[in-house]
Protein backbone atom coordinates (compact mmCIF):
# COMPACT_ATOMS: atom_id res chain seq x y z
CA UNK A 1 0.00 0.00 0.00
CA UNK A 2 1.25 2.95 -0.77
CA UNK A 3 1.56 6.18 1.62
CA UNK A 4 -1.15 8.59 -0.31
CA UNK A 5 -3.47 5.06 0.62
CA UNK A 6 -2.29 4.69 3.91
CA UNK A 7 -3.47 8.35 4.76
CA UNK A 8 -6.93 7.54 3.16
CA UNK A 9 -7.42 5.10 5.52
CA UNK A 10 -6.20 6.77 8.67
CA UNK A 11 -9.42 9.78 7.10
CA UNK A 12 -11.89 7.02 6.27
CA UNK A 13 -10.83 5.44 9.75
CA UNK A 14 -12.15 9.14 11.29
CA UNK A 15 -8.86 9.39 12.96
CA UNK A 16 -9.04 13.22 12.98
CA UNK A 17 -11.17 14.36 15.62
CA UNK A 18 -10.69 11.63 17.61
CA UNK A 19 -8.44 11.81 21.85
CA UNK A 20 -5.72 9.79 22.78
CA UNK A 21 -4.21 9.32 26.18
CA UNK A 22 -0.85 7.85 26.68
CA UNK A 23 -0.08 5.54 29.81
CA UNK A 24 2.60 3.36 31.18
CA UNK A 25 2.73 0.09 32.88
CA UNK A 26 5.56 -1.35 35.29
CA UNK A 27 5.49 -3.48 38.12
CA UNK A 28 1.31 -3.88 37.73
CA UNK A 29 1.20 -0.10 38.23
CA UNK A 30 -0.30 2.09 35.67
CA UNK A 31 0.15 5.74 34.79
CA UNK A 32 -1.46 8.54 32.45
CA UNK A 33 1.45 9.76 31.35
CA UNK A 34 0.79 14.07 30.92
CA UNK A 35 4.27 14.70 29.16
CA UNK A 36 3.30 15.41 25.68
CA UNK A 37 7.12 15.50 24.79
CA UNK A 38 6.70 11.96 23.67
CA UNK A 39 3.57 12.32 21.64
CA UNK A 40 5.53 11.93 18.36
CA UNK A 41 7.02 8.64 19.22
CA UNK A 42 4.11 7.67 20.69
CA UNK A 43 1.88 8.31 17.76
CA UNK A 44 4.88 6.32 15.31
CA UNK A 45 4.36 3.69 17.16
CA UNK A 46 0.77 3.62 16.91
CA UNK A 47 0.45 3.73 13.37
CA UNK A 48 2.26 0.23 13.55
CA UNK A 49 -0.62 -1.44 15.11
CA UNK A 50 -3.00 1.00 12.97
CA UNK A 51 -1.01 -0.75 9.97
CA UNK A 52 -0.98 -4.25 11.40
CA UNK A 53 -4.82 -3.80 12.09
CA UNK A 54 -5.35 -3.06 8.42
CA UNK A 55 -3.28 -5.45 6.88
CA UNK A 56 -0.76 -2.68 5.67
CA UNK A 57 2.55 -3.66 4.33
CA UNK A 58 5.50 -2.24 5.49
CA UNK A 59 9.07 -2.43 6.61
CA UNK A 60 11.57 -0.96 9.34
CA UNK A 61 15.03 -0.19 9.08
CA UNK A 62 17.35 -2.14 11.40
CA UNK A 63 18.49 1.10 12.46
CA UNK A 64 15.60 2.77 13.32
CA UNK A 65 17.18 5.91 13.93
CA UNK A 66 18.09 5.72 9.96
CA UNK A 67 15.40 7.91 7.39
CA UNK A 68 12.73 6.76 7.02
CA UNK A 69 10.76 5.91 9.59
CA UNK A 70 8.64 3.43 7.27
CA UNK A 71 9.67 1.40 3.95
CA UNK A 72 6.28 1.24 2.09
CA UNK A 73 7.87 -0.70 -0.51
CA UNK A 74 8.03 -4.29 -0.01
CA UNK A 75 11.02 -4.63 -2.26
CA UNK A 76 12.73 -1.54 -2.68
CA UNK A 77 14.49 0.47 -0.30
CA UNK A 78 14.21 3.45 -2.76
CA UNK A 79 10.86 3.75 -3.08
CA UNK A 80 7.94 4.28 -0.64
CA UNK A 81 9.70 6.53 1.88
CA UNK A 82 7.54 7.56 4.61
CA UNK A 83 8.42 10.08 7.28
CA UNK A 84 6.60 10.82 9.94
CA UNK A 85 6.05 14.18 11.79
CA UNK A 86 4.61 15.52 14.40
CA UNK A 87 3.53 19.11 15.47
CA UNK A 88 0.99 20.96 17.91
CA UNK A 89 0.40 24.89 17.74
CA UNK A 90 2.49 25.92 14.79
CA UNK A 91 5.43 23.04 12.52
CA UNK A 92 8.31 23.49 14.66
CA UNK A 93 9.70 20.25 13.95
CA UNK A 94 12.76 19.48 12.33
CA UNK A 95 12.53 18.22 8.76
CA UNK A 96 16.58 17.35 8.61
CA UNK A 97 20.21 18.26 9.67
CA UNK A 98 21.54 20.68 7.27
CA UNK A 99 24.81 19.15 6.19
CA UNK A 100 23.74 15.47 6.79
CA UNK A 101 20.42 15.85 4.44
CA UNK A 102 22.83 17.78 1.90
CA UNK A 103 25.53 15.29 1.75
CA UNK A 104 22.71 12.35 1.44
CA UNK A 105 21.46 13.42 -1.43
CA UNK A 106 25.05 13.06 -3.28
CA UNK A 107 24.71 9.64 -3.24
CA UNK A 108 20.92 8.76 -2.14
CA UNK A 109 19.17 11.66 -4.28
CA UNK A 110 16.12 9.78 -4.51
CA UNK A 111 14.90 10.35 -0.66
CA UNK A 112 13.68 13.70 -2.31
CA UNK A 113 11.04 12.02 -3.57
CA UNK A 114 9.69 10.66 -0.17
CA UNK A 115 6.57 11.29 1.44
CA UNK A 116 5.83 12.84 5.45
CA UNK A 117 3.47 12.29 6.68
CA UNK A 118 2.49 15.06 9.06
CA UNK A 119 0.27 14.89 11.89
CA UNK A 120 -1.32 17.86 13.87
CA UNK A 121 -2.37 17.36 17.83
CA UNK A 122 -3.91 20.02 20.32
CA UNK A 123 -3.35 19.21 23.58
CA UNK A 124 -6.15 18.25 25.75
CA UNK A 125 -6.24 18.90 29.71
CA UNK A 126 -5.30 14.65 29.74
CA UNK A 127 -4.06 13.46 26.27
CA UNK A 128 -3.93 15.05 22.61
CA UNK A 129 -6.93 15.22 19.85
CA UNK A 130 -5.65 14.92 16.27
CA UNK A 131 -6.25 18.26 14.39
CA UNK A 132 -5.20 17.50 11.11
CA UNK A 133 -2.94 14.77 8.60
CA UNK A 134 -0.87 15.95 5.76
CA UNK A 135 0.77 13.88 3.38
CA UNK A 136 3.81 16.06 1.36
CA UNK A 137 7.28 15.82 -0.29
CA UNK A 138 9.82 17.79 1.00
CA UNK A 139 9.55 20.67 -1.23
CA UNK A 140 5.99 21.19 -0.26
CA UNK A 141 6.67 21.68 3.66
CA UNK A 142 10.06 23.76 2.96
CA UNK A 143 10.36 27.29 1.94
CA UNK A 144 12.97 30.52 2.00
CA UNK A 145 13.15 32.88 4.90
CA UNK A 146 14.16 36.35 6.06
CA UNK A 147 17.66 35.38 6.44
CA UNK A 148 18.36 32.55 3.87
CA UNK A 149 17.19 31.03 0.16
CA UNK A 150 15.59 28.30 2.75
CA UNK A 151 14.04 28.49 6.09
CA UNK A 152 17.03 26.75 8.78
CA UNK A 153 18.05 26.69 12.43
CA UNK A 154 21.46 28.33 12.38
CA UNK A 155 23.95 28.31 15.19
CA UNK A 156 26.70 30.39 14.95
CA UNK A 157 26.08 31.67 11.62
CA UNK A 158 26.62 28.00 10.32
CA UNK A 159 23.17 26.39 9.12
CA UNK A 160 22.34 23.52 11.08
CA UNK A 161 18.73 22.14 10.87
CA UNK A 162 15.88 22.55 8.08
CA UNK A 163 13.02 24.54 9.46
CA UNK A 164 9.47 24.05 7.99
CA UNK A 165 7.20 26.61 6.74
CA UNK A 166 3.80 27.10 7.49
CA UNK A 167 2.83 25.43 4.34
CA UNK A 168 -1.35 25.18 5.16
CA UNK A 169 -1.63 28.72 5.42
CA UNK A 170 -2.43 31.76 2.06
CA UNK A 171 -1.32 34.13 4.46
CA UNK A 172 2.53 33.02 4.79
CA UNK A 173 5.15 35.87 3.49
CA UNK A 174 6.78 32.50 2.51
CA UNK A 175 5.18 29.93 0.73
CA UNK A 176 6.23 26.87 0.20
CA UNK A 177 8.25 25.93 -2.47
CA UNK A 178 6.48 24.83 -5.82
CA UNK A 179 8.59 21.97 -7.03
CA UNK A 180 11.48 19.43 -6.47
CA UNK A 181 13.98 21.84 -8.25
CA UNK A 182 12.80 24.99 -6.42
CA UNK A 183 14.10 23.62 -3.47
CA UNK A 184 17.34 21.82 -4.32
CA UNK A 185 18.25 25.09 -5.63
CA UNK A 186 17.56 26.33 -2.17
CA UNK A 187 20.11 24.26 -0.83
CA UNK A 188 22.60 25.22 -3.21
CA UNK A 189 22.26 28.53 -2.45
CA UNK A 190 22.73 28.32 0.97
CA UNK A 191 25.82 25.63 0.58
CA UNK A 192 27.34 28.57 -1.87
CA UNK A 193 27.10 31.08 0.92
CA UNK A 194 27.81 29.16 4.01
CA UNK A 195 30.95 28.11 6.47
CA UNK A 196 30.20 24.15 5.51
CA UNK A 197 33.39 22.30 5.42
CA UNK A 198 34.35 18.66 3.65
CA UNK A 199 34.20 20.60 0.68
CA UNK A 200 30.51 19.87 -0.58
CA UNK A 201 30.25 23.23 -2.35
CA UNK A 202 32.05 22.02 -5.30
CA UNK A 203 30.01 20.49 -8.39
CA UNK A 204 27.37 19.90 -5.26
CA UNK A 205 24.20 20.81 -7.56
CA UNK A 206 25.71 18.92 -10.64
CA UNK A 207 26.27 15.36 -9.28
CA UNK A 208 22.78 15.47 -7.10
CA UNK A 209 21.09 16.36 -10.87
CA UNK A 210 23.43 13.70 -12.62
CA UNK A 211 22.65 11.07 -9.39
CA UNK A 212 18.81 11.40 -9.03
CA UNK A 213 18.76 11.39 -13.03
CA UNK A 214 20.46 7.89 -13.15
CA UNK A 215 18.71 6.43 -10.24
CA UNK A 216 15.04 7.79 -10.77
CA UNK A 217 15.30 8.58 -14.70
CA UNK A 218 13.79 11.83 -13.78
CA UNK A 219 15.44 15.60 -14.40
CA UNK A 220 15.21 17.20 -10.98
Amino acid sequence: MSAEQLVNKLKEAGVIGVRGETYFELHGLTTLVLDTSIVGNVIQEWLKCFMDAHGITYRIKENTQEFPDFLMDADNDKTGLLEVKCFKKSPNFDVANFKAYSRSLLDSPYRLDADYLIIEYGELEQGICIKNIWLKKVWEICSASERSPLKIQWKDSVPYNIRPATWYSKKSKYPAFSSRYEFVQALKKVLDTSAISGGLQKGWFDKVAKKYKEQTGMDL
